[in-house]
Formats: structure tokens, C-alpha cells, sequence
């Protein structure tokens, strides 16, 4: 084995010393070296940029999207174990040292704890931890936090898995059900890594129990459905739009506390809109608010402002209020400069074919790959009917994970199906109605009689359901659509873009039919439409003014053909 000496490696030394290496037959070497070609090829990083180490790897590989460059999964798989092989011949990873050799046969012990391992996840979630410790000589009994420690380390050193922590996690949730399931066998609780990093220093759960009364106060306030009270809000909100509310609250409680003010302090809504805090948690907000139209923190004092209301502050108060939040800019009603650059990258034809035939290549996998389990076939079959629906009919993320069989999706085999979403489960409270396309159809039909079924026992009343049956939430949708979307097209796009991707393709072919794209995504009226997309005009103009230069200059004659004479000396 050959060693590069000790510095910063990078794939560019191992490349190298795999150049000098007599190990590999020359097909191979060949192989390999092809191998760090590609990697430059799909990232466009040179290799002395990337250190040769796994977690350098993995996170330039894992960005790698197959469907942009024309290749398949299994491509730049092999790509990345090909650089794996390099690595452990080189001497770059000594933990890869272990790469792809023969694992020593499980212990006694830890071969009867895998045989009572009943079903496929519970093995696949044990069997790192199952090797790990049986390497080390240690026993089922001898796992604790210490060792899970060491085993996190162990695999961001040896593993090219992306999420690493989830995956930590999972491990630890299922060796907590086995622990519950083996009693006998005196298994140490283990403690999960939480589910997601804080994003905010304090939970709502910090505050004084007072203080979550009145956030409770408001909510029952927002959503009140006795229009008859005193104190009845004119208009009442979906509860889905009281928690993004809850959140811009705790959002602000939090960034106030943060900045200095004692959390006993916070006995009720009412600190939040004192004009001193008012002003530090608009700084507050103003300094962690990433989006480029200043969005979350003029949205932020519209609430709190709406909160002051409802606590019934003092007119002279509330106009002090007023006048702060005058001085925060009001985003404007047009596309962000992000959502222009995602659509625009469809107007390459190759892309958008990506897109429309991404529905059928999922669903053809489903009928060709027996091997799937009931969980993934699911999940595949959601995936190709929420990308086919948002391609043809752009709803709203919330409708689509509310879509019901009988109640929103009326199907007809071999006659006309149809979509349909009453006025009171839409935002702009305007009813839905599109046909269905028949393909679209088809497979709506089949995944209600068979696939659904399948995994779940029974026809499904929501089309996102879980394998017991259950809805699917909010955010388990979009995760859904948004992944197989960037598998299949090769970029990442949020479900609520498909609405402006549909708007752009209206437009670019019938320049002005903002009354159609209004239709269409059930604006209140055409003015919104016209405002958020005629940011888009400019470019269709130009396009219109370049093709009439281009026909201008086609229809010109062409220019007299002047023979000069010839002089001779």
C-alpha cells in the first residue's frame, strides 16, 4: 500500500499516486481515473479543491443531481466508489481501510440479537450499530451514549451517506423500541438527537405560563367561529393561517428575549407591542430576515399591530406603533429575483420534457420493479400524481395535501373526471374546477383500486395517506414532492413555483392573457396577476422586438454586388 505524506490532501494527490500505482490492472486504473474526470465534469470544482477526506466527498457528491446531467443514479454511485477505492489505496482515510472487505462474523450474542429482528427496517436501522459493536468486542448490554458517540464519528469518517444526523437518529429511535421489546436482554436507553436543530434560542415553551395563555387568547380569537360575539373578529382564519400567526409571535417573543429582556418578564402579549420592544424586535427581525424584500419582518408587525388591536391599546399608542412599522419597506407585488431565475431555467426545451415526463417514468418503475416495498410504492405513486397535478392544474401546496377521493376528485373511468375545490377551502375564497386529463386519470383510478390498497388495506380517503391509512400533513407532502421533483428534473423547486411556471408558460405564449393566468391560480382579481408577472414583460418584449429585426433584416434585398476592376501595374 502506498502512503502520501502527511499534508492537506486533496483528490488531486490521491489522483496521483494512483497514477504511480501498480496494484490496479490498467483497465481499472483507467476506470478510476475516469472517475475523477467525471467528478470535475459534474461540479465544474477542480480536484485540488476538494480535500480527500469522506466528509469532503460526500458533500460535494450529494449535490450531484443524476437527471441534469443525462445519467442515472447508479452512475455517479459508482463514480463515488471508484474515489472510495482511490482513497483506501492511498492511504487517505485510514478508517476506509475496512472499505468493502469481509466483515467478521457477528458474536454469538449479537447473532440471536439479529435473528429476533423481525421486520426489514428494524434490521437496516441496526445493522451499523450491530457491526460497530461487534468489531469492538462489545455486547448489546454495553451500548450506551458513549458508544453512539463514537458510532456518529465512525460513520462520517467511513459512510458517503448524506443526513448523516437523521440517520443517527433513526438508529437511536428503533434500538429504543427494541430495547422495550427485548426486556430480557437488559438493553440501555439510548437518548435520540432531537429532530431538528432550534432554529429560534427559545422554545414557547420557555415563556411564562401566563404568557401562552394569551398567545392561546389570540388564536381562539383568530378562529372563532361565533360571528355573534362582541369581540368576534370581522373575518375569522384557517387555522393553518392562526399558526403561521402563533409562529411570527414566537418568532418575536423569542428575538426580545434574546436581545436582553428577562423571560419573566413576558406575562402576556402585551410586552411584545410596547413601542421600546416593538422597535428591538423590528431590528431584531430586520437583522435575521434573509429574504430579499424584507417579506417576514414587514409581515411580523402587521401582526403585532393586529395584536395591539386586540388587546385594545390606546389610539395615541397604537399610531406610535403605526409609525415604526411605516419605516419598514412593503414588499412588492412581483416575482423575487430567486423565483425568476428557478422558472427561467425552463426555458431550456430539455428541462421542461424532464419535468413532463417524470410523472410516467415513476410510474413506470411502480409496474417494472416488483421489489419495492409497500411504503416505497406509496410514496412513488403520491409522488408521480402531486407532480402531475401541479403540472396541469397549479393549486395550492395546502389543497393539494387536502385532496380527498369522493369530496375534491371525482373519477369517472372512461368518462370525464374532474377536480373540484369549494370556495371556502380555497384562500382567495374563488372555487376550483378543472377536468382531469384522462392519462392523469388512469393512474388517479389505479392508485385508488389497487396500489393504495396494497399498502394500506383499504381504498383511501385522502390521496397523500400514510400506510395506516391516516393524511399525510403538510409538510410530508411538499418533502414528497420536492424530492422525486429534483431526482427526476435535477434541481430543487418548491411546489408553490409550479404556479408562476404555469403563469410563464401562458404568457410567453399569449403575451397579456393575464385574465387567463387569473383563472388559473384563483387570484381575486386580474390586477394581482397582472402586478406579480409583469416582471416577466420585459423579456417577452424583447423576444418580440428581436424576432422583428430578425424578419426585417430577412426581408431585405440583398445588397448589389459591386465587381472591383483590376488594375495592373
Amino acid at each position: 500500500m502506498t502512503t502520501i505524506p502527511k499534508k492537506e490532501l486533496t483528490l488531486a494527490d490521491v489522483r496521483e499516486q494512483l497514477a504511480k500505482s501498480s496494484i490496479y490492472s490498467e483497465k481499472k486504473r483507467r476506470r478510476m481515473d475516469n472517475s475523477f474526470k467525471a467528478i470535475w465534469r459534474y461540479t465544474g470544482l477542480q480536484l485540488e479543491k476538494i480535500p480527500a477526506t469522506m466528509a469532503g466527498l460526500s458533500d460535494v457528491v450529494n449535490k450531484i443531481e443524476p437527471a441534469a446531467h443525462g445519467v442515472g443514479r447508479p452512475t455517479i454511485i459508482n463514480m463515488r466508489n471508484h474515489i472510495m477505492h482511490a482513497m483506501k489505496q492511498t492511504g487517505a482515510v485510514p478508517e476506509l481501510q475496512e472499505y468493502r472487505e469481509r466483515r467478521p462474523p457477528l458474536s454469538p450474542m449479537w447473532a440471536l440479537f439479529a435473528q429476533r429482528l423481525t421486520t426489514r427496517h428494524s434490521k437496516t436501522m441496526a445493522w451499523s450499530l450491530m457491526h460497530f459493536a461487534n468489531a469492538r468486542g462489545l455486547a448489546p448490554r454495553d451500548i450506551d451514549d458513549a458508544q453512539l458517540t463514537l458510532l456518529s464519528e465512525h460513520l462520517r469518517a467511513t459512510s458517503p451517506r448524506p443526513n448523516q444526523y437523521g440517520l443517527v437518529r433513526q438508529i437511536v429511535l428503533n434500538w429504543n423500541r427494541l430495547r422495550l421489546q427485548m426486556p430480557d436482554l437488559d438493553l440501555k436507553e439510548l437518548t435520540p438527537p432531537p429532530a431538528r436543530t432550534r432554529r429560534l434560542p427559545f422554545a414557547l415553551a420557555d415563556f411564562p405560563q401566563s404568557f401562552q395563555d394569551s398567545v392561546g387568547g389570540y388564536r381562539q380569537w383568530l378562529v372563532q367561529e361565533d360571528v355573534f360575539d362582541d369581540d368576534a373578529k370581522e373575518r375569522k382564519v384557517a387555522a393553518s393561517t392562526a399558526d403561521n400567526y402563533i409562529r411570527r409571535i414566537h418568532r418575536c417573543a423569542s428575538h426580545l428575549a434574546n436581545s436582553g429582556v428577562a423571560v419573566s418578564c413576558f406575562t402576556d402579549l402585551r410586552v411584545l407591542v410596547e413601542v421600546e420592544h416593538f422597535k428591538t424586535v423590528l431590528r431584531q427581525l430586520q437583522a435575521n430576515d434573509k429574504s430579499a424584500q424584507q417579506t417576514e419582518t414587514f409581515h411580523s408587525a402587521i401582526t403585532l399591530l393586529q395584536v395591539a388591536g386586540w388587546l385594545k391599546c390606546p389610539k395615541d399608542h397604537l399610531d406610535k406603533l403605526v409609525k415604526l412599522k411605516n419605516k419598514v419597506p412593503r414588499p412588492g407585488m412581483t416575482m423575487t429575483d430567486k423565483n425568476k431565475k428557478l422558472v427561467s431555467q425552463f426555458d431550456d426545451p430539455a428541462v421542461l420534457q424532464r419535468l413532463l415526463d417524470a410523472p410516467k417514468r415513476i410510474w413506470e418503475t411502480l409496474a417494472r420493479d416488483k421489489r419495492l416495498g409497500a411504503r416505497t410504492r406509496l410514496a412513488q405513486a403520491q409522488a408521480a400524481l402531486g407532480l402531475s397535478i401541479l403540472t396541469f392544474m397549479p393549486l395550492r401546496l395546502g389543497n393539494l395535501t387536502d385532496l380527498k377521493f369522493g369530496e375534491h376528485l371525482i373519477l369517472h373511468p372512461g368518462g370525464a373526471s374532474s377536480l373540484i375545490i369549494p370556495a371556502e377551502d380555497t384562500k382567495a375564497r374563488r372555487p376550483i374546477e378543472f377536468n382531469i386529463p384522462e392519462p392523469l386519470a388512469t393512474m388517479l383510478f389505479e392508485y385508488y383500486t389497487d396500489i393504495a390498497p396494497a399498502a394500506i388495506g383499504t381504498r383511501p380517503d385522502s390521496l397523500f395517506c400514510r400506510t395506516d391509512g391516516a393524511p399525510k400533513g403538510f409538510a410530508q407532502v411538499r418533502y414528497l414532492v420536492q424530492t422525486y421533483f429534483k431526482q427526476q428534473v435535477g434541481f430543487h423547486m418548491n411546489p408553490h413555483a409550479f404556479r408562476h411556471l404555469c403563469a410563464k408558460l401562458i404568457l410567453d405564449r399569449n403575451p397579456g392573457a393575464h385574465t387567463l393566468v387569473q383563472e388559473l391560480l384563483g387570484h381575486k382579481s386580474v390586477e394581482t396577476s397582472t402586478a406579480f408577472y409583469s416582471g416577466l414583460n420585459s423579456r417577452r418584449a424583447g423576444a418580440h422586438h428581436q424576432t422583428l429585426i430578425s424578419e426585417f433584416l430577412a426581408n431585405q434585398p440583398p445588397a448589389p454586388f459591386n465587381r472591383r476592376r483590376k488594375i495592373g501595374r
